[in-house]
This record gives structure tokens, C-alpha cells and sequence, in this order.
């Protein structure tokens, strides 16, 4: 039968429920942004500078506040530090830096930390790691005044700025909670559960709008991605990193930061990245080669970077300048089944047979369907050295798992499956960047439309389970090392990488520990 609204008691003249709730809709609505509500107003953004004097000119007695520390607001907040220098010398002001994790941006923080203590301010900094998901904190700026008045901060659509200055016990109370976890670290990462790789939370906020826009540019199709385009590709990669949503080395981090270390102190050099998103491989490479190394590289040192497409080559460069390394990595747009890659100026055109001490692949085998994938992995066999190895992991299809998985809920994975990935993607993407709007460069409408594009079109070829994997290695002369599968949430729906160390046929095998030590 079709739908009905029940008339309800005290409804007049037979007006639907639901028009009696647009109405109320409409009338919070005219309180929050029309400054009815007694206890709460909205300013907008430009007039923030008049709400500073108000407050100046209050009797206050404590300020405390939450403040986001990101690329390009460190100057921004330099700036207002001024005001609430001069604010301390009339009452307390505490002040907690919510800071992009990974050490560039986290040392400017520190910097600015100690010049507010130096003017009478208390102040700390608190890493976060978009990694781990949503921030418990939000990434967002707070006040809260005398424990009586909070002041925020709000992020609309297309990135609309306004501030909320509420006296409602209900923001007073959060804003209260919001400060005692920042206060207790639980904003960010404990320092003894940190990845073995690299952090790059910093790094991404720095570069992931430059990559969306320059991938417009350069972006022409990579055959293997996409024939025509593969801007869905690598434009969203760099945000649906930041905030885990995408494979990536940080998901098998142990796995590769062990091995790349045993593999430089057992004396290799030469490194060859075969297909990459962006600079994530590279940054593991570099990292590994620092914790071994120390920072002085060693001068033969030499890291080459392949893929078919000319973005993510553009962004390894990026990331070898940004640490000063630029003439240790070169790029190379080429096809690896072709096995050409020109290893110094004086050998260009040399198929560089035996020539690499390590190859490095981060979930690239399941980009080609099986026949492809077997000529890749050929292609490798015939640029390694005798004594090199190939590092990779490959996506295990027949683990993979359509429960839905909440850590906060064990048992949704009983009561629930994921009906559509997609709109599963979105909703993850939109629950984790929320907590980050505020120091984003991008709308997050614009961000999840993006997610849902890359989440539409991304296609993994199923390789088979772990035997059919490894027997790909062993037609192409490879040993692999006792592999161990270990599960991840996955993109679209959890599944299990398989880890892979393998070497060239006819050698003594090295140590399996790193590879058996690999978390599930």
C-alpha cells in the first residue's frame, strides 16, 4: 500500500508531521545563522578580528585553546600569536599546536611553542596522524573562554569559513573533553606505536593539492590504469593517501622498512622503483637507506623510478628535491615489460641487464591481468643481479572479505556485509577528512566526489592465492623466501596481501625475518 503520513494529535486543519518539521527545520536554522539564540551567533569570517577586540576587552580571566598547526598556516598563525601574546600579560592563555605528524611542520610548531612561553603563554604541541583515521581532536580551532563561552571555528560548503561563539553547556562540555584528550595525547599516536616507515602525514597535506592540479597536466593514460586518462588515478591518490584509503607500503610498513635495511647493510646500492603511485615507495627507500646509512648517503647510492605515467615521476622528484637528494633519484617514463632503463648518461640505450641490487614494487603485480604480470615479473629476473632481490606485495582476491569491519563495534562484522563498496568508500572518506576540513585545500564535498570516482573505476586482477602468486616468481627463475599473508582493511573491502622477498634462482637465500615478521 502506499506510504502515509499519520496525522498526529494536536496537527491542525490535517498539515503533515513532516511539514511541521520542515518548519522547525527552518526556524533552528534562522537562530544559528541569524543570531536569535540567545546563548549562541555566528560570525563570519572577516569579522573575526572585531570578536578579538571584544574579547581583549573583557573581563577574562583563562583562555584555552585548541589550534591546528598545518603547511601554510604556521605564518597565518604567527601573525595571531601577536594578539594573544599581548592577552597573556592580562590572563592565562593555554595554547595546544594539533600538528600534522612526520617532522617538518612538527619542528616549526615546536618553534613556536617555545616563543609563546617565552611571552607568558602556555603552550604544547600534539601530533596527529591522518593515517589512523578521524582525529579524535578535529583538526579545527577552539577556544574556550572562562569555562563558560566556546569559540570555534566551522567549515561549510566550497569551504565557507564562519566562527560559532556558543555558551550552551552542551559545547561548553565537548570543547572540555576536546582539551583533555589533546592534553593527554590522545589527538595523535603514541611515539613507541609508530610505523616502521616513514611518516608522511605533513608531507601529504604539503603536496596533495599540487598533484590533484598538476595531474590535470600530466596525467595522459597509463595503459594499465586507464588507456584514455588516469587523472581519477593519481589527481585523488595523494588525499585518499593521506587519510589510508588507497594500498599503499605505510599498510605492509614492517615488511618493507625490514627488508630494505637488511638489504643496504648487506651492501646493495642500486634500487629500482617499478611503478608508483606517487612517492610513498620512494620515501621508504630513502628512509631505510637513512636508518642504515645515517644522513650521509653513501655516494653510490643511486635510486631510479619507472612508471608510464608522468605524475607520479614528477612527484618523486618533488620529494628527492624537497630532501635535498634530487641527483640520487632519477625518473624514467617508461614500460617495464619493454626492460629498458638507462642506468647513467654513458650507457643509455643499455637494456641494464643484471644491473639492479634491488627491485621495489608496492602492490603493482595485480594492475596487469596474469599473461602480463608474468612478462613484468620476467622483466624484473633480467635487470637484477645475481645477488639482488625483488620486494613486493600482491593483493590475495580470494581472501577477500565483504564484512564490515568497526573497530569501536567487533561484532558489525556478524550483523552487516557491504551491500555497495562504493557508497562504503564515500562514507569512509567523508568520515575521515571531516575532522581535517579545516586545514584542507580542497572541499570535501569535491574530495569525496573524487573518492567516489577512483573507487568506481580502480580494477585489481585477481593473481590467484598465495601458491598461485609465488608460482609466477618461481616460472620467471626466482626463489621466494616462506611468504606471509597478512590482512588489511583494504580499499574497497578487507582482503590479504601476500609479501614477497623473492631473490634469483641458484643463491644462498638470506635471512627470512623480516618477511616472517610481517603483522597479519
Amino acid at each position: 500500500m502506499p506510504f502515509r503520513f499519520r496525522e498526529e494529535a494536536g496537527a491542525t486543519g490535517g498539515v503533515s508531521p513532516l511539514i511541521e518539521h520542515a518548519r522547525l527545520a527552518c526556524s533552528m536554522h534562522r537562530v544559528s545563522f541569524e543570531g536569535t539564540d540567545p546563548q549562541s551567533v555566528r560570525v563570519p569570517a572577516d569579522a573575526v578580528e572585531e570578536l578579538l577586540q571584544g574579547l581583549a576587552k573583557a573581563n577574562v580571566t583563562t583562555v584555552r585553546q585548541l589550534v591546528p598547526f598545518a603547511p601554510g598556516q604556521h605564518r597565518r598563525e604567527a601573525f595571531a600569536g601577536l594578539f594573544w601574546r599581548q592577552l597573556a600579560k592580562q590572563c592565562s592563555v593555554e595554547r595546544i599546536y594539533l600538528v600534522p605528524s612526520g617532522g617538518h611542520v612538527l619542528n616549526l610548531a615546536h618553534a613556536q611553542a617555545n616563543e609563546d612561553r617565552r611571552h607568558d603563554l602556555t603552550a604544547r604541541t600534539v601530533p596527529v596522524e591522518a593515517r589512523d583515521g578521524e582525529p579524535r581532536v578535529p583538526m579545527n580551532d577552539l577556544w574556550l573562554i572562562d569555562e563558560e563561552v566556546v569559540v570555534r571555528r566551522e567549515v561549510g560548503r566550497a569551504g565557507a569559513v564562519s566562527w560559532v561563539v556558543s555558551g550552551h553547556t552542551s559545547e561548553v562540555q565537548r570543547a572540555m573533553r576536546l582539551l583533555a584528550e589533546a592534553e593527554n595525547g590522545l589527538a595523535g599516536r603514541s611515539p613507541d606505536a609508530g610505523p616502521a616507515g616513514p611518516d608522511l602525514t605533513d608531507v601529504l597535506l604539503e603536496s596533495a593539492q599540487m598533484l590533484y592540479t598538476l595531474a590535470r597536466m600530466s596525467c595522459a593514460g597509463s595503459r594499465y590504469i586507464d588507456a584514455e586518462d588516469c587523472l581519477w588515478y593519481h589527481g585523488a591518490w595523494q588525499y585518499l593517501r593521506l587519510f589510508d584509503m588507497v594500498s599503499s607500503p605505510s599498510w605492509h610498513a614492517e615488511f618493507y622498512a625490514g627488508q630494505l635495511r637488511e638489504r643496504f647493510a648487506a651492501g646493495a646500492r642500486r634500487v629500482l622503483i617499478s611503478g608508483t603511485a606517487d612517492y610513498t615507495t620512494l620515501a621508504f627507500v630513502l628512509d631505510a637507506a637513512r636508518a642504515v646509512f645515517g644522513p650521509q648517503l653513501p655516494e653510490d647510492l643511486d635510486v631510479h623510478v619507472l612508471d608510464l605515467c608522468q605524475t607520479p615521476l614528477l612527484a618523486c622528484q618533488w620529494y628527492a628535491g624537497r630532501l635535498g637528494l634530487r641527483d640520487r633519484v632519477q625518473v624514467h617514463r617508461a614500460d617495464i615489460q619493454h626492460g629498458y632503463v638507462p642506468v647513467d648518461p654513458g650507457t643509455a640505450g643499455n637494456a641494464g641487464k643484471g644491473w639492479f641490487d634491488l627491485i621495489v614494487a608496492d602492490a603493482f603485480l595485480t594492475r596487469f591481468d596474469d599473461a602480463t604480470a608474468r612478462r613484468v615479473v620476467q622483466a624484473w629476473r633480467k635487470l637484477l643481479n645475481p645477488r639482488g632481490a625483488v620486494l613486493t606485495t600482491v593483493r590475495l582476491h580470494p581472501r577477500n572479505d565483504y564484512r564490515m569491519r568497526d573497530t569501536h563495534d567487533p561484532e558489525a562484522d556478524k550483523r552487516y556485509r557491504v551491500s555497495d563498496p562504493t557508497d562504503n568508500f564515500e562514507l569512509r572518506l567523508r568520515d575521515r577528512a571531516a575532522g581535517w576540513q579545516g586545514i584542507l585545500s580542497i572541499d570535501l564535498d569535491e574530495l569525496c566526489q573524487a573518492g567516489r570516482d577512483y573507487a568506481n573505476n580502480m580494477k585489481s586482477h585477481d593473481l590467484g592465492d598465495a601458491h598461485d602468486v609465488a608460482g609466477i616468481f618461481k616460472s620467471a627463475g626466482f626463489v621466494v623466501a616462506p611468504p606471509k599473508p597478512g590482512r588489511v582493511d583494504g580499499e574497497l573491502i578487507g582482503t590479504e596481501y601476500l609479501r614477497i622477498a623473492a631473490t634469483p634462482r641458484h643463491r644462498p637465500q638470506p635471512s627470512t625475518e623480516y618477511a616472517d615478521a610481517a603483522p597479519a
